[in-house]
């Protein structure tokens, strides 16, 4: 362990050597004599202090969560509080102004401990594991980033300086936010040292903890409430900055140390650490090559593979899947023939209403004819990406497989950006490409790597992290195309042309007639792999043949629509809900429900706020959110 501190310190005294030299030469064409002293102690030292305190601040509440969640991965980014708290911050800025300059840190703590203390009352009356727990973090952090873009796309302007501020640039702190953010965390930093004893049997065991007198409860309230603050001191200063209490509170177990007190040090000096040395590393090249980056993001950069390095090592739960069947009674034929006419009325409504007085009114022809061409793209989509949801489930067995979960529309936004700085001629081309490689990598790790197929839905997850922090990057770099790549992944069918449109109808024609053909190996092979290996089935041929089929249905999909979320987790979800049966039926309600649910969103996104128009993107997140969370009790 000293070698391995040694090594961590020697590291960061060299790399601070070479930037001391390096800004010495890049300062001494303006021949001044106090410039380098005056810049060193008013920008240098300054980014030093901030990232000691804001190290030891992640560091120690990402510990405080693992040993509350009894959870290797509890961190304040996969349990959703540091999007939380940066989503109360972007309201207070926006809407009150005069409150936040009172206090901006009792609003990010308000929006911390809410999402906390709700994941902490839904882990003990559901009894969740660590895995559901993660998830449901997950989707919290992505039902608040989903709100966030709204905002941010309806205030563009008002916006800029939260984005710049939240995308973790230390350029913004001096000597008097270090000052303040010393003097807000000295008392709760004093509290923890005399909690710590109260930690050290929490991490025992609850069993324990309980059998020698202790308040599990009250003791776990506590230690959330200085985890939810430390967090929020921290995205209040400097914005959010992710993963790193996660990699501080994963490397400091490889320590093996037996004192908790020590282990806490340990923790904060690995999150400083890494902090500084990547802090360092961007002046440096900013100082050689100009190109100057968030701190934060390109620590979510890194963060997002060492989440998927977690996954790998510390999570062992397998996947259970219950099913559970409200409307079973019903016949199924009665089942479709509702979704049918609901179909029918959502798309009739979405066609002849006139949102403006919220009645039934005549509508001018161009109009009509606007609306059902939109109409036309999101039952296409709809039923693709339902679709896509059944497939990814069926070749899984996993009733969390789809799109968005296993990270191809994440693939695909991957592409478009690529496009978007090199070439906007072959974005179709790139999109499928995205989607295509991130499947690959996908199906590599669950049949040559043997993963549970709950970890690849974690490392899906991971994915969308980094998509997101490749966002934020270039949001905080002003650049117009980060603004569009934004419309593109929340605002729908604003992407959407007669060429594309009409070759989304032509693929979606492929997609169902290849189905048809394929659809007794998918039949076979839903009753699980050995029984289709025993019938002569080659696995991994089909298996290749709908990934590739998925895989440009998703990448077509969210050209036109952005990448639509959860609509293929819900609609097999639904369906399976229903109570459908025979798998044929199940294909043909799975794709009615995804209509609806693409109907739907519409409707919801023209009415809310007109005449303003949610992005679709938005609504989806939301409704997915929203319905994750309340069927998380089945895992």
């Amino acid at each position: 362990m000293k070698k391995i501190i040694f090594s961590c310190v020697f590291i960061l005294i060299a790399l601070f050597c070479v930037f001391l030299f390096l800004e010495f030469e890049f300062l001494k064409k303006y021949n001044h004599e106090n410039l380098l002293s005056f810049i060193f102690l008013n920008y240098n030292l300054s980014r030093f202090f901030m990232c000691l305190l804001c190290g030891f601040l992640l560091a120690f509440s990402s510990l405080i969560l693992r040993i509350v969640m009894q959870n290797p991965l509890a961190s304040d980014t996969t349990l959703g509080v540091a999007p939380s708290a940066s989503f109360a911050i972007l309201i207070a800025t926006l809407f009150f102004p005069d409150f936040l300059n009172i206090s901006k840190v009792l609003m990010g703590f308000l929006g911390a401990f809410l999402i906390l203390f709700l994941i902490f009352i839904f882990m003990l009356k559901k009894h969740l594991n660590s895995t559901s727990i993660i998830l449901l973090g997950l989707i919290s952090g992505m039902v608040f980033g989903a709100l966030n873009s709204l905002l941010i796309l309806f205030y563009p302007e008002e916006s800029k300086s939260f984005l710049l501020f939240n995308s973790g640039y230390f350029t913004q702190n001096g000597f008097k936010d270090i000052i303040e953010l010393f003097c807000y965390s000295s008392i709760a930093l004093i509290s923890l040292y005399f909690f710590i004893p109260y930690l050290k049997i929490l991490n025992l065991g609850d069993e324990l903890a309980s059998s020698v007198g202790q308040n599990i409860f009250y003791v776990k309230f506590f230690a959330l409430c200085l985890s939810a603050y430390f967090i929020t001191l921290v995205v209040s200063f400097v914005g959010v900055i992710s993963f790193l209490g996660l990699f501080a509170s994963i490397f400091v177990k490889f320590f093996k140390i037996k004192k908790l007190r020590k282990e806490f040090l340990i923790c904060g000096f690995l999150g400083f650490f890494l902090l500084f040395g990547v802090d360092l590393f961007l002046q440096i090249l900013q100082i050689t090559k100009g190109i100057d980056l968030p701190t934060g993001g390109v620590l979510a950069l890194i963060g997002s593979p060492l989440f998927i390095f977690g996954v790998f090592k510390m999570l062992k739960e397998n996947f259970s899947d219950d099913g559970i069947y409200i409307f079973s009674y019903f016949k199924e034929r009665y089942i479709i023939l509702g979704l049918i006419l609901l179909v029918l009325m959502l798309f009739f409504l979405n066609l002849y209403f006139d949102f403006s007085t919220l009645s039934f009114k005549n509508i001018s022809d161009e109009i009509l004819a606007l609306r059902l061409n939109k109409l036309v793209i999101l039952l296409l989509c709809g039923i693709l990406l339902a679709l896509v949801g059944f497939i990814l489930q069926r070749l899984s067995f996993n009733p969390m497989a789809s799109p968005e979960m296993l990270g191809i529309n994440s693939g695909t936004s991957l592409g478009v950006l690529f496009t978007l700085y090199f070439s906007l001629e072959y974005i179709q081309i790139f999109a499928i490409i995205g989607a295509l490689l991130v499947l690959c990598f996908l199906f590599f790790l669950s049949t040559k790597l043997n993963i549970n197929i709950q970890k690849i839905i974690l490392i899906g997850i991971a994915i969308m992290f980094f998509v997101d922090a490749l966002g934020k990057i270039f949001l905080a770099s002003g650049d117009f195309k980060a603004y569009t790549f934004l419309a593109y992944t929340q605002a729908g069918l604003i992407n959407i042309d007669k060429n594309l449109s009409l070759f989304l109808l032509i693929y979606t024609g492929i997609f169902l007639s290849t189905l048809y053909i394929l659809y007794p190996n998918l039949k076979i092979f839903s009753l699980g792999e050995n029984c289709a290996l025993s019938v002569g089935l080659n696995v991994v041929k089909v298996r290749i043949v709908f990934l590739i089929l998925s895989a440009f249905a998703c990448a077509l999909s969210a050209l036109c629509i952005g990448p639509f979320s959860f609509v293929g987790l819900l609609a097999p979800h639904i369906m399976r809900l229903l109570g459908i049966k025979k798998f044929y039926n199940q294909l043909f309600v799975a794709a009615l429900l995804g209509i609806c649910l693409m109907f739907l969103a519409y409707f919801i996104s023209k009415i809310v706020l007109f005449p303003y128009e949610i992005p679709l993107g938005v609504i989806a997140t939301l409704l997915g959110g929203i319905y994750l969370l309340f069927m998380m009790k089945r895992y």
